[in-house]
């Protein structure tokens, strides 16, 4: 037994003061009686031989009735502080489920919203999910072309930033709102006070709601100047190794996304 099992047991457990206060109030009424019958002065001429009948019985009883009355008031103490601890953990364990509530209708709200500003997308004859796909196929065009393989990371990496940023500019009315939204719901996640595996859990289902042509636009946008900040979540979390381990072009620039 350690020695904090110890300390609970002996100065923790209310059940031990109580039957001591009431085991010495039971010996301050037994004590002067027992005084009697061994002095054998039960005689009212043995009492006044020993004094007044109350100074003789307060002498033998006020000490233990004081140590009595210390030992119930500290039982009163230490139920009345276990009590409170058990409020306090019931306060926080409430306050703990009240904030996760919040975070979980805040953090799907932000979801639903993100879904509404994807079908709402529209250019041409294609909208919603259709229209990302086009988007991301011009972007990817250049990487489509066995040449691009072959070519250094920091070449193949500016191509490919050439084409994205000709493409974002057709479409940055469109891209820039979706964009905006997503890295907004990211950090939401990841300025709670939820655990790290938590976030992770919500990240998962954020990505559980794109495509893999969404998830490329998202790879291109974190390659250049303005997803710097998106890109740091990407490597926190580690946004694409699940979904796009097979794909060549994660290959090519998955060095940049590393720890």
């Amino acid at each position: 037994m350690n020695k904090n099992e110890k300390k609970d047991k002996w100065y923790g457990n209310e059940n031990f003061w109580m039957w001591a206060g009431i085991t010495a109030c039971g010996l301050a009424l037994i004590i002067p009686f027992a005084i009697l019958f061994c002095t054998n002065n039960f005689s009212l001429e043995g009492i006044n031989g020993l004094g007044t009948f109350g100074d003789f019985f307060g002498g033998t009883t006020v000490g233990l009735f004081n140590l009595s009355s210390i030992l119930l008031v500290l039982t009163a103490v230490i139920m009345q502080r276990k009590e409170l601890e058990q409020t306090r953990n019931e306060f926080v364990q409430t306050n703990k489920t009240l904030i996760k509530q919040q975070f979980d209708n805040t953090f799907f709200n932000m979801i639903n919203l993100q879904n509404e500003i994807v079908r709402t997308l529209n250019s041409d004859k294609e909208s919603g999910k259709d229209l990302l796909i086009r988007i991301e196929t011009e972007m990817s065009i250049w990487a489509s072309m066995p040449e691009f393989l072959s070519l250094e990371n920091e070449s193949a990496r500016e191509l490919l930033l050439k084409s994205y940023k000709s493409t974002y500019e057709r479409y940055e009315n469109i891209l820039g709102h979706y964009l905006r939204n997503l890295y907004r719901i990211v950090k939401f996640i990841d300025q709670s006070e939820l655990s790290y595996t938590e976030k992770k859990n919500y990240i998962g289902i954020l990505l559980a709601q794109l495509t893999f042509s969404e998830l490329l636009i998202i790879l291109y946008h974190a390659l250049t100047e303005k997803g710097e900040n998106f890109k740091e979540y990407i490597i926190e979390y580690n946004f694409f190794e699940d979904d796009l381990h097979n794909l060549k072009i994660y290959q090519k620039f998955k060095h940049f996304f590393a720890r």
